[in-house]
């Protein structure tokens, strides 16, 4: 079977991270690795959200009930589900009780939801259980940081339903508002962003039904999550409601508690129409959010009256209880709730989404406003001094060097802090506001540093004869803030999935500000044109082609390519060389990205004869670095880059500078191992990880990728547990700087299960891909490429553990997303054939698993050649098919040909030249050959322990195959198993 683990490919020196790529393994043994091309991919564990691929409940559809057993006890110690070992008891209410349990299978905490089997009477226990199991799908889809997520659904032994949630650190809403006094605003913050979790589930076509503050917990982490969906229901078409309420038990107004029987919900915050038992809908979860904010803000119920009977009238009319005199809250906020308390819905506001954007925007508005009117009331007052006013003006727009931080007015001030966290938000992503949280922390650190270098260039300008160095720092610095704009104009423009994946790499690799006090960077850098008109327009310019270079490094490459490709001509038109060498680099390496590879080459070569006559020694460099990928493993005319090697080299060391001369190493790394040539790969991936270490810091993006692309080539070579240190690196460093539900982290999982699986360890890598495909669900969508990578890699583990049927299963899901989403001839669709051949050959269906094999085989040999070490993988598992078949010549002929071709491409000593040798020795056995074939065994016996370690799997295995050939090669076949320990030495 073959993993796909990570892809070197990626992290090519143009901003955008790694993908995965293709770890090719046998189920007799782990194999070489390739690299495919796929789209770039990008505490507390990974959230994980069960697949419902596979019915939970045994009996859904039956005509009959299932037999119980008697209650499970909930008591601490006590295990529910095989799984979740309880803790401690945390609450119990109208529908059943809550316990905190440990789940053994992921290794964490979750708060587990026990369903009495009779709180809904309307309903039978199947239909329960089949109106609960759609329910989780839908909650399992809707991820959002302000909903509490569900992770797992199903029943007990006695028949009880459970749902395992996310355990939250914290309270109530309502325990937090009478914690301690809280001030309007504070109160309203809160409340909204509840609001926004209702809004998320709303899209996703669920109604709460029961919303109360009792339902929303604030976390010790200051997160709010909106939990309790136990009475939602998937949103129907209205019903005309009755116009007589339903009656409602003494104290039933005044009471938090859920009420059971026909009405379900607590009718204290239940609207008009649910009250006439009509149906529920978002608008009708909007007037209980406003009831509880109303309450919360005011300190009493909206509705109220002598009675009970009195109050319930108030409410169905929609009669609000007016506020307090005493109330600070502002006018505006009493109008936005008195509307969502109509009763009649359509008067209310059209979505829990347009309510929140009420509350939040129309505060925003009042503070313009109120600062327009100061404005207003400070110009009056200044028209009796128009002279002093002229000068006060003046000051303002030339400010001196102690208020350097106004340039960053518009760039990176609370304003767009504010328009970027709606806008990260908005994706309702689970790591949405963590991502926030660390971007606008880099924002922060750099506009500081920014400010504080700005100053004292400032300063430095000041003197009567400022320096070359002084005046090319200022214009270094500026150039940074440009930059620095178009990337957050980016991020504060809308909601953006792609933004926020890429968000914290994307600021970590915003240009350097160090190199504007570096003299010997500075005095590299062309200096801008002196004729004035000319510098004017260059300097139009320069901002554009920035643009390009932002939507590049945040992976935006459709839509700066038309744009790039427009500006161009007038770059060139204005004649500064410096200019067109880069604008020509940043349209090549977009059209690069986007797999116009020839384009690329060809504006690559014309880049390189710009920036030489330029005198842009740096920009030489990296165009010679981009024609050597474009030539090379993009286009896969490896002799010809060859050819190109000793120009590259030339000159990235004439440019002198170091994260040019790593990115060049990268590249020329990934051609090496596209080639096989492992050995030099590794050699130079570990250059790149020293250089950047040492220029970027040890937590920069591409010093992660260096760790990973190093992983691959120790894969490779067989070096398995350096492999695993080096992903394992990799996962820490990306879960300390992206949080641990970005797609990158998702990567670096699936990239060390590869490793953990390559160890034979089958159970820790199933755990660990289980982690990757639920983090890229949640942040990808359940028809994102990646995760059909997961869905692959899980099967393989599956399949290693014998769980032929359950690894088929997912199997299946990722060939029909793969060839739903790719290219009927993408290598990746091979990779996921050859691993149904593997699973269905454990399954006995070797026909079927034939098919399969030879599918994958005409593709890989298409796509890759017929030489390269994924074909040989697959050449093996056919011929172990075929021996199954009892067609030995066939099988034969597959196994010498495999033989061969990783006897050509890697090292002597590699580990996945055993899978041919084990192969080939199984049917030279069966066909009598039995010196043969103990050759063969030994020479593979040999090969793993030496590679592998005594203490692995294989290593077992292979024991096992030679020990039953010796059995065949001794008189009549009877003797005991061979007690010999001697091994040949490997093959040369």
């Amino acid at each position: 079977m073959s993993e796909e683990g990570p892809r070197a490919k990626g992290d090519s020196g143009t901003g955008s991270p790694e993908a995965d790529a293709t770890v090719v393994r046998s189920q007799a043994a782990p194999p070489a690795q390739t690299l495919l091309y796929a789209a770039d991919a990008l505490g507390e564990a990974a959230t994980q959200v069960r697949s419902f691929a596979t019915p939970l409940f045994a009996r859904e559809g039956a005509a009959s009930e299932p037999r119980r057993s008697g209650p499970v006890s909930t008591a601490p110690g006590h295990t529910l589900a095989e799984r979740y070992t309880v803790l401690n008891r945390l609450g119990q209410g109208g529908m059943g009780e809550v316990v905190a349990a440990y789940d053994s299978r992921l290794d964490r905490r979750v708060a587990l939801k026990l369903l009495r089997r009779d709180w809904d009477p309307g309903l039978s226990q199947h239909d329960l259980e089949t109106r609960m199991l759609r329910e989780a799908q839908a909650m399992a889809r809707l991820s959002h940081p302000n909903v509490v997520a569900i992770y797992d659904v199903g029943t007990l032994e006695d028949g009880a339903i459970f749902i395992a949630m996310e355990m939250v650190e914290g309270q109530t809403l309502r325990r937090w508002s009478e914690q301690a006094p809280r001030t309007w605003r504070e109160t309203l913050d809160v409340y909204l962003e509840a609001g926004r979790g209702l809004a998320a589930a709303h899209e996703a076509g669920l109604v709460h039904r029961d919303f109360k503050p009792e339902n929303v917990l604030v976390g010790k982490d200051g997160r709010v999550r909106v939990t309790d969906f136990g009475l939602a229901r998937a949103g129907s078409t209205p019903e005309a409601p009755s116009n007589t309420p339903l009656p409602l038990p003494p104290g039933a107004l005044d009471s938090p508690l859920t009420l059971q029987g026909t009405l379900l919900g607590t009718p204290r915050y239940m609207a008009p129409e649910l009250l006439r038992a009509g149906p529920a809908d978002a608008r009708s979860d909007l007037f209980a959010f406003c009831v509880a904010l109303y309450e919360a803000l005011y300190r009493q119920h909206p509705f109220s009256g002598a009675n009970q009977a009195e109050s319930t009238q108030a409410q169905l009319e929609g009669r609000v209880k007016p506020p307090p005199a005493t109330s600070d809250v502002p006018a505006w906020v009493e109008r936005t709730l008195v509307q969502g308390l109509r009763a009649d819905p359509a008067q209310r506001p059209a979505s829990m989404q347009q309510l929140v954007m009420a509350l939040e925007v129309d505060l925003d508005a009042r503070r313009r406003t109120r600062r327009r009117k100061v404005a207003l009331m400070a110009l009056v007052t200044g028209l009796a001094g128009l002279t002093l006013w002229s000068a006060l003006l003046h000051t303002e727009q030339e400010p001196g060097c102690a208020s350097m931080e106004r340039r960053l007015t518009g760039t990176w001030d609370e304003t767009v802090k504010a328009r970027m966290k709606r806008a990260f938000l908005g994706t309702r992503l689970p790591y949405a506001q963590d991502t926030f949280t660390r971007t606008s922390s880099l924002l922060d650190g750099y506009a500081g540093t920014w400010v504080r270098m700005r100053t004292e260039a400032c300063e430095a300008m000041r003197v009567p004869s400022p320096g070359k160095l002084d005046v090319l720092k200022v214009d270094c610095l500026e150039r940074r803030r440009s930059q620095l704009r178009e990337l957050t104009e980016l991020f504060a423009r809308g909601s953006d999935r792609d933004n926020l994946s890429k968000a914290v790499q994307v600021v970590q690799s915003l240009p350097a500000l160090s190199t504007c006090v570096d003299a010997k960077a500075l005095t590299a850098t062309v200096p801008l044109p002196e004729d004035p008109a000319v510098r004017a327009t260059v300097e139009t310019l320069l901002p554009q082609v920035d643009r390009l270079a932002t939507l590049r490094m945040a992976g935006r490459y459709r839509e700066a390519l038309a744009p790039g490709e427009a500006l161009l001509p007038r770059v060139e038109q204005v004649g500064y060389g410096p200019l067109v060498a880069q604008t020509l680099y940043e349209v090549a390496s977009m059209k690069d990205q986007d797999g116009e590879y020839a384009d690329a080459e060809a504006l690559a070569r014309r880049a390189i004869a710009v920036a030489a006559k330029s005198k842009d020694l740096v920009m030489v460099a990296k165009a010679w670095t981009l024609l050597f990928r474009e030539v090379g493993w993009r286009q896969a005319r490896y002799q010809e880059a060859q050819g190109l090697t000793l120009a590259m080299e030339s000159a990235v060391e004439v440019a002198d500078d170091d994260e040019t001369r790593a990115d060049s190493l990268n590249d020329q790394a990934i051609a090496f191992q596209e080639m096989g040539r492992y050995d030099e790969a590794r050699s130079r991936y570990e250059r790149v990880l020293e250089l950047r270490k040492k220029v970027l810091g040890p937590e920069h993006p591409k010093v992660i990728s260096a760790y990973n692309n190093l992983g691959v080539a120790l894969g490779a070579l067989g070096k398995y547990e350096e492999a695993r240190a080096a992903y394992e690196q990799a996962l820490t460093l990306r879960r300390k700087t992206l949080g641990p539900d970005n797609p990158l982290v998702a990567n670096s999982y699936s990239n060390l299960g590869t490793a953990l699986g390559q160890l034979g360890k089958h159970d820790e890598a199933r755990d660990l891909y289980e982690h990757a495909l639920a983090i890229r669900k949640n942040a990808l969508g359940l028809e994102h490429p990646d995760v059909a990578i997961s869905r692959n890699n899980l099967a393989v583990a599956l399949d290693a553990l014998g769980r032929h049927e359950e690894a088929l299963r997912e199997l299946e899901s990722a060939l029909a997303l793969r060839e739903k989403v790719l290219k009927p001839d993408h290598p990746d669709i091979a990779n996921t054939l050859n691993n149904m051949g593997s699973a269905l050959r454990g399954l006995g269906r070797y026909e079927e698993a034939r098919r399969r094999l030879e599918r994958a085989l005409a593709l890989r040999e298409k796509v890759l050649g017929a030489d390269h070490p994924d074909v040989a993988s697959t050449l093996n598992d056919l011929g172990e098919v075929l021996r199954l078949m009892k067609k030995h010549p066939e099988a034969r002929a597959q196994h010498v040909r495999a033989l061969a071709i990783q006897q050509k491409a890697l090292e002597a000593g590699h580990p996945d030249i055993a899978v041919s040798l084990n192969g080939l020795g199984n049917v030279l056995r069966e066909l009598g050959k039995h010196e043969e074939a103990r050759a063969m065994h030994e020479r593979a016996l040999a090969l793993r322990e030496k590679a592998l370690g005594p203490g692995h799997p294989l290593v077992a295995e292979s024991r096992d195959t030679l020990a039953r050939t010796l059995e065949r090669t001794r008189p009549g076949g009877t003797r005991k198993k061979s007690e010999r320990t001697t091994v040949a030495e490997p093959i040369p």
